[in-house]
């Protein structure tokens, strides 16, 4: 056997257990929820048993007078939770990075310990934290709300306020890692760049807008694509702070998708659900990347 058919057949066995486990816990499952979302799973059945329904699942998701509601109304949510975490999350680890930035080592090193610490914590701890906090008799919100004057807000009594508590609570958990990624681009950018520019006669501001935020350009196209995509799947807050509350109007698409494969059984539109969520995400994904990718190298 040749040497280089044998340096092959070595590397396919060491990268043999990792394809298998990723076919076992991936691509089976994947294919499986494909699969899915054009039957009308039945429990006794099993997936092969189930009867084939084409795309009835679908029709329901968009066009049955309950489904469709709830499906809608979650969309929508996820879309205004996505809408207003994204920016917010990118522009306050942009702006914390310039901050720490000019820091001496020890406490650049300090600060992206502090603010990567919530991204290590529980979400479920931190959801209760949250919860408690927006409790609408004795949360602290409301108790400091009162204490000046203003009577409180049934923040779990309202769709928008309870959607409202939701992005609160989820802004403090992300901008972590966006921190120490954008110090390291930062770390990474010419400072010749930056002299010739102020040797121009450019000003702090000018400088970060025409030399400094063009090279992060490919840290922040990572950071929201990644951002876009946690922010499509955001379940925990919801599952524990809200449970959909009020009357199933502050639901999220993948707690949607949660109510109704776990509590309502039924699989195949939950299924259909997920393919749906798959292709909006893959949208925007594309989307981003066609138009803040940079052909900038540094």
């Amino acid at each position: 056997m040749r040497l280089e058919t044998r340096r092959r057949l070595w590397g396919l066995f060491f990268v043999a257990p990792n394809m298998l486990l990723f076919a076992a816990f991936v691509v089976i499952p994947v294919a499986g929820a494909v699969l899915l979302a054009f039957k009308d799973y039945q429990v006794g059945r099993g997936l092969w048993g189930s009867p084939w329904v084409g795309l009835d699942n679908f029709k329901d998701l968009f066009f049955h007078p309950v489904f469709s509601t709830d499906f809608y109304v979650a969309l929508q949510n996820t879309a205004v939770i996505t809408l207003v975490l994204v920016p917010v999350n990118i522009g306050i680890a942009l702006g914390l990075a310039a901050l720490i930035f000019p820091l001496g080592p020890r406490a650049q090193g300090f600060f992206k310990g502090a603010f990567y610490l919530p991204g290590i914590v529980s979400a479920v701890i931190i959801a209760i934290v949250w919860q408690w906090m927006f409790t609408e008799h004795n949360g602290l919100i409301n108790l400091g709300l009162r204490a000046l004057g203003h009577p409180g807000v049934p923040w779990f009594s309202e769709r928008w306020s309870a959607v409202s508590a939701v992005i609160v609570s989820s802004i403090p958990y992300a901008p972590g890692a966006g921190i120490i990624l954008y110090l390291a681009a930062l770390g990474r950018v010419p400072q010749e760049l930056i002299e010739a520019a102020e040797i121009d006669g450019a000003g702090p501001w000018q400088r970060w807008r025409a030399v400094i935020l063009p090279l992060l350009k490919p840290t922040t196209l990572y950071l929201v694509v990644i951002s876009t995509i946690e922010s499509f799947k955001i379940f925990t807050p919801i599952y524990v702070m809200t449970r959909g509350r009020p009357a199933n109007q502050s639901t999220s698409i993948v707690f949607e998708i949660y109510q109704n494969a776990f509590d309502a059984s039924e699989f195949g539109l939950a299924s259909a659900e997920a393919l749906v969520l798959f292709a909006i995400v893959m949208v925007f994904a594309v989307a981003q990347f066609r138009y803040l990718r940079s052909d900038e190298e540094y």
